[in-house]
């Protein structure tokens, strides 16, 4: 897990950082087209009730806005085709950045805010809608990093404190992966992280972007499921006890 820096402001560097106010519009249209894709149960349907009228009520603007975009990738990179390109990787940056299955949950619950939002009160211009509502999509993603982050700063400190004795945090995944990567056959692990869990994920899919030709992942919301807790290992070898101590 690559985590994004952050600069000296305390922002992270990611696909989203220095955006000009087209291409923030342009990335906000395109979070709400991945919530819209991927936030599939039944309350989220005004997601996409909302996003689809988002892009019909402000067609022409949105035109505007690509074309300007558009023209300034081919002038940056030197002519229509290279510049074509260069914005379709891009786009696949920022459409996998929104699709990260982590942050799903409650970048679901922000996309949906902002549709009821834009239901009730359909707003009259897409720029400064956008930038009243990107910080929220961001939101979840955020988080996300902040916890992954402290999640390393405490297996970082078990291996410190009782690695010596107890082996590392994450014991499983460290000798599946080392074990693989040397070829050795790996007897009973799962190829299919999914496949170990309690309640295992729906199977995932992907829908082709109509405008990008992207292929955007598509895996259902569960809201009722957190994570699979983890048991850290005991002790393979038996330590010195005092004498009469309780086994």
């Amino acid at each position: 897990m690559q985590v994004p820096l952050k600069d000296a402001s305390g922002d992270r560097f990611t696909v989203n950082s220095a955006l000009s106010d087209d291409e923030r519009v342009w990335h906000f249209r395109s979070a709400w087209n991945v919530a819209a894709l991927n936030c599939t149960a039944a309350q989220y349907q005004p997601i996409l009730t909302a996003y689809s009228s988002f892009i019909s009520d402000h067609a022409r603007a949105m035109r505007r806005i690509n074309d300007r975009i558009e023209a300034e990738y081919y002038s940056i990179n030197g002519g229509r085709r290279a510049g074509i390109l260069a914005r379709e990787e891009r786009m696949t940056a920022v459409y996998n950045y929104f699709a990260l299955p982590p942050a799903r949950a409650g970048f679901c619950r922000a996309a949906l805010d902002i549709s009821n939002r834009a239901i009730a009160a359909p707003p009259s211009d897409p720029a400064t809608f956008a930038a009243a509502n990107f910080a929220l999509l961001e939101a979840p993603f955020d988080a996300f990093f902040d916890e992954y982050e402290r999640y390393q700063r405490l297996s970082a400190d078990w291996d410190a404190r009782f690695g010596d004795l107890y082996g590392p945090s994450q014991p499983g995944w460290v000798a599946v992966q080392a074990a693989r990567q040397n070829g050795v056959p790996v007897p009973n692990a799962q190829s299919d992280p999914g496949a170990t869990l309690a309640q295992p994920i729906a199977a995932a899919g992907a829908v082709a972007d109509q405008e990008t030709g992207v292929d955007v992942p598509v895996v259902p919301v569960q809201e009722d499921f957190v994570s699979q807790p983890v048991t850290q290992p005991v002790a393979t070898q038996t330590t010195a006890e005092p004498a009469g101590a309780n086994k």
